[in-house]
């Protein structure tokens, strides 16, 4: 499922939320060093990957909530960065496999005949 209601959240009531919240974006104006990114973040990390680049940023949350210390290449926090980066693949997979289905049924679709 794609949405899910904030209403509980905002009233007050208990709301688990989701697992994982991602966030892609192009090149654009601002921008400009990569040609896509993409973000994963859980409770307590936030990863991003750069299409064009093995490098990418890793932040503790909990510990670093102003995002000023990457930790992308310390070696404590590889299990982490494995684990919100399979996270990103499946993300993608769902997407696609999402995107090709509607596209075939909206072929089908009475509308269209």
């Amino acid at each position: 499922m794609e949405a899910e209601s904030l209403l509980p959240a905002l009233r007050g009531e208990e709301w688990a939320g989701r697992e994982h919240v991602f966030s892609k974006l192009a090149r654009d104006m601002i921008l400009q060093e990569t040609e896509l990114m993409t973000m994963v973040r859980d409770q307590s990390m936030k990863l991003v990957e750069f299409i064009d680049s093995d490098g990418g940023e890793l932040f503790d949350l909990n510990t670093d909530p102003h995002e000023e210390w990457n930790l992308w290449d310390g070696p404590r926090f590889e299990q982490h960065r494995q684990r919100l980066s399979w996270a990103i693949a499946r993300w993608r997979g769902k997407r696609q496999l999402r995107t090709a289905t509607w596209a075939a049924q909206y072929r089908r679709s009475p509308a269209l005949a």
